[in-house]
């Protein structure tokens, strides 16, 4: 299996679109978030990860780490409103390791942590503490 990095980039930009690299990294992110990594879809394309990083930012306007948590967020977000797994259970599930980085990314984009949002997003919020 002969592999394509010692070609040129623009011999291999030529032969791979960048419109086909984009969708694989968003492919990458969305079935395969907990281990998601661009370097797999630079592999698989037999192109550069600095390659298909531009090209995913040229086209979507963010990172790919920034693509990466947005989808780890939302569904660490559906996962707390709709399961009883504890909240250690879906920061492991959806990638994280450090629970005090997610817990701080968590509370940048909805405002509460991740406890608090359950309560509220559940209905189960109570007066009492």
């Amino acid at each position: 299996m002969t592999q394509m990095k010692h070609f040129p980039l623009e011999a291999r930009s030529e032969t791979v679109s960048r419109e086909a690299l984009v969708q694989a990294a968003l492919k990458e992110i969305t079935q395969n978030y907990r281990e998601a990594s661009l370097s797999n879809v630079a592999r698989e394309y037999g192109v550069s990860l600095a390659y298909v990083s531009e090209c995913v930012r040229a086209q979507t306007g963010r990172t790919y780490k920034e693509l990466l948590q947005k989808h780890r967020m939302e569904t660490a977000a559906r996962m707390l409103r709709r399961s009883d797994m504890n909240i250690q259970q879906i920061i492991s599930l959806v990638g994280y390791e450090n629970t005090s980085y997610f817990y701080r990314l968590f509370h940048e984009r909805y405002g509460l942590s991740p406890r608090e949002y359950r309560l509220v997003r559940t209905g189960h919020g109570r007066a009492s503490a």
